[in-house]
């Protein structure tokens, strides 16, 4: 049985277009995935689904564990999210309360509880799938990552969904999380650590950065410090995908290439180093499944006709990947 990872991107509202890739994946494909890693939307979708008992020695009835948790996530994001109001509130003053010092302008406690309905913390750590998400704590500006067994689980993927300015940071023993995206938006690390032979990334957003025009506002400005700000982070994320992937095809063509020539090299101190690093190295062919167009171009937009949109593009975009699949 390959022990297939899926790396999960952020993306809020625009993960519902992972919802649709899964479908394709787990329902339609028979696809079954041991390690669930995640950031941002991406870890609340990775949790979701850790929570289906794997058994690795009847594959038949992991795989259907899978399919119902799978269906059950279906359904919160198609049935149960009828707009922004099921995820976040608007607080009193908008802008202009962050102006006056607030620390965000939306309230998520319907995202909240919506973790709290829907995530259980004793199934996620019996149920033998590896979850890894990840979130950022401000005091340090260090990523960190928490497990399916950590302690404090439902408030981590909280962390890790928590979009800076939008969302207040959340408060853990005195030091405060954010959103991992902010440093690493597709956590393909964590699967090649986890011990993945193939890894499934889907993003929720394209590569391609679209040109944006700027209208005039009533105050006769075309771009002020709130669109000057989120167009600078949906430019930074964009970096963040390339970096991302770049990296980790790079380590697999030279751990490929490496498996190729290493007997026609004499023996030689620089090829003993060379063997050590690459022993740390482990390859996993990668599938990355990406959206080539934006249906949601906000991701605080819940609107019910979109994420269905977004939902039925994944599956179309997954249906069109080779029937032979890792």
């Amino acid at each position: 049985m390959t022990r297939r990872a899926l790396v999960l991107s952020g993306g809020g509202a625009k993960g519902s277009f992972q919802i649709g890739v899964l479908d394709e994946l787990i329902l339609n494909r028979g696809l079954d995935f041991e390690i669930l890693c995640g950031v941002s939307v991406g870890a609340l979708n990775a949790s979701f689904l850790a929570q289906a008992p794997f058994d690795s020695l009847h594959p038949d009835i992991s795989l259907g564990n899978l399919k119902k948790t799978f269906i059950t996530l279906r359904h919160l994001w198609l049935e149960e999210i009828i707009g922004n109001e099921s995820v976040y509130l608007k607080k009193p003053g908008g802008d202009v309360g962050i102006v006056l010092g607030a620390d965000s302008i939306y309230d998520p406690e319907p995202l909240t509880n919506l973790l709290k309905k829907h995530l259980n913390p004793r199934s996620m750590a019996k149920s033998n799938r590896i979850l890894r998400i990840q979130y950022v704590s401000l005091e340090s500006g260090k990523l960190q990552t928490a497990n399916n067994r950590s302690p404090k689980i439902l408030d981590w993927v909280l962390a890790s969904g928590t979009m800076p300015y939008y969302f207040p940071p959340v408060e853990i023993r005195k030091e405060h999380f954010v959103d991992g995206g902010i440093r690493d938006i597709t956590p393909l690390g964590q699967a090649f650590q986890a011990g993945a032979e193939a890894i499934y990334v889907i993003y929720a957003s394209p590569f391609e950065v679209e040109r944006q025009e700027f209208v005039e506002s009533w105050t006769g400005m075309k771009i002020n410090a709130f669109t000057y700000l989120g167009r600078a982070v949906e430019l930074m994320i964009n970096e963040i995908y390339r970096t991302d992937i770049e990296g980790a095809k790079r380590l697999n063509t030279l751990k490929e290439n490496w498996e190729k020539v290493k007997g026609l090299l004499p023996e030689h101190p620089s090829r003993k180093k060379m063997e050590r690093t690459l022993k740390r190295v482990r390859y996993a062919p990668i599938v990355e499944i990406q959206p080539v167009k934006y249906i949601i171009r906000d991701a605080l937009d819940f609107s019910p006709v979109k994420l269905k949109e977004n939902y039925q593009y994944g599956k179309k975009i997954a249906a069109s990947l080779p029937r032979s699949l890792p």
